[in-house]
């Protein structure tokens, strides 16, 4: 049986990121969290409070260098036409030191919750700005491995 060797473990250097296929390498960090949603759901006799899941709902955060207006051009999109902007994300880890394989996450429906408009500041020797975004459905249709050979 193979064992878990430190190699095996991913580089997230070796990560990228596209918004609608197009490649953001502009990108410093991106993270995606799915949270079920549950009722409280109490039963006669039993002492414990039971839950029963309803429904999923989808956060997640984009770290980028400061380097296009892009993002808050898409905010400004809604204060000006009423139309919203969905994108697809796709999160690529493919560290081919690792001997894993490639993962490919989609994220689907996703559109920004908050932007800041404008920034900046005499400390900052590389401006950053943080995005916070939902998303309505996901899907992997590339895996990493999930044994060790």
């Amino acid at each position: 049986m193979a064992k878990f060797r430190g190699d095996n473990t991913i580089n997230g250097r070796e990560a990228r990121l596209f918004i609608d296929s197009e490649e953001i390498g502009y990108a410093k960090s991106f993270e995606a969290t799915i949270e079920k949603n549950k009722v409280d759901v109490a039963i006669l006799g039993n002492r414990w409070l039971s839950k029963k899941t309803t429904s999923l709902s989808g956060t997640g955060t984009l770290t980028l260098y400061k380097v296009t207006s892009k993002f808050s051009k898409m905010m400004l999109e809604y204060s000006t036409s009423g139309k919203d902007v969905y994108f697809t994300l796709q999160g690529v880890l493919d560290d081919p030191g690792s001997g894993r394989g490639t993962e490919r996450v989609n994220l689907l429906n996703c559109n920004i919750d908050s932007v800041k408009i404008s920034q900046f500041s005499v400390e900052a020797e590389v401006l950053e700005e943080e995005i916070p975004f939902t998303f309505e459905g996901a899907e992997i249709p590339n895996s990493l491995k999930d044994s060790f050979e």
